[in-house]
């Protein structure tokens, strides 16, 4: 799973030390799926019968304690196959992700429920290796001035910016000019701003930031769209078009990387959340705060 390192102008467990946290969360997410997958394995799976967690699945038990509302979803039906129980596995770890993208031991920001949905999220963070930290549409804090940011993936090698455009298995995507692309959905035609704007933008903020603490690290602008089509004639300076006819090839090339964690790219993560925005409040005093270091 990718990690989480900031979302919009959340507060997060990294900022707070980026150096710490992505290695915690390898740790204990290895750690969790190896327990969890020796319980499944060692339970008896009676075929027609649901388990009671409560009796015989105590690890089962408190981790949907943890990320399950109401208290009545604790009984279920266990996972019939390896691959459903990775699937319950990822979707129980994206929920823990969202509380270390929003809060920290002192602070916590009130986080929109619409990222506990929001699959553009999830996908980048249930299909991409741990290696890669995600900053979210990140806010970034310039000279008293605010910048809305695009989606950064820094993997191990390269900061990616990246403009994701509208899926839809019909719309066709056609540069027009540097301020505007035409929008084709089966007969119907529309004006867009051209994605570059954006990236170039949010580029030359990285680049700047970067350079300014004298880190040296390869920025890239990608124009990134699943199911559309993109029909252009040449591409600008460091960008690439990723559409459905090279999706996949692009796809498997950046989840089969096996490049560890680097400090240089752990340096970049930590200058860029520098000068990101965050808005929170201190955790109320009664908040029982021990599990939140914990799965």
């Amino acid at each position: 799973m990718a990690q989480l390192i900031k979302l919009q102008d959340y507060i997060s467990r990294y900022e707070t030390d980026v150096y710490r946290y992505p290695g915690q969360f390898t740790r204990l997410k290895k750690e969790n799926y190896e327990a969890i997958y020796r319980q499944w394995v060692n339970q008896p799976k009676p075929e027609g019968e649901e388990f009671n967690h409560e009796e015989e699945q105590p690890r089962w038990r408190n981790w949907f304690k943890r990320h399950h509302e109401p208290e009545d979803e604790l009984t279920s039906t266990l996972p019939k196959t390896e691959e459903e129980l990775k699937i319950e596995f990822l979707d129980k770890t994206y929920q823990f992700q969202l509380k270390w993208a929003s809060s920290t031991l002192q602070e916590v920001s009130f986080l929109d429920r619409m990222y506990e949905i929001d699959e553009r999220l999830k996908y980048f963070l249930t299909r991409f290796p741990d290696t890669y930290l995600l900053m979210y549409y990140p806010i970034f804090r310039l000279k008293h001035a605010l910048l809305e940011g695009e989606i950064i993936l820094i993997t191990p090698t390269e900061v990616l910016c990246i403009n994701w455009l509208d899926d839809g298995s019909n719309s066709v995507y056609e540069p027009v000019d540097q301020r505007k692309w035409l929008k084709k959905v089966d007969e119907t035609e529309k004006m867009v701003v051209n994605p570059n704007i954006a990236l170039k933008r949010m580029e030359s903020t990285v680049r700047t930031l970067l350079d300014y603490h004298n880190v040296n690290f390869d920025i890239k602008k990608l124009v990134l769209t699943s199911q559309g089509v993109i029909n252009y004639n040449h591409l600008p300076f460091q960008t690439e078009y990723v559409d459905r006819e090279n999706y996949q090839t692009w796809f498997q090339s950046m989840r089969e990387s096996k490049i560890p964690l680097k400090h240089k790219q752990l340096k970049v993560a930590e200058t860029l959340l520098s000068y990101t925005q965050t808005t929170s409040i201190k955790r109320p005093e009664w908040e029982d705060v021990e599990s939140d270091e914990q799965f």
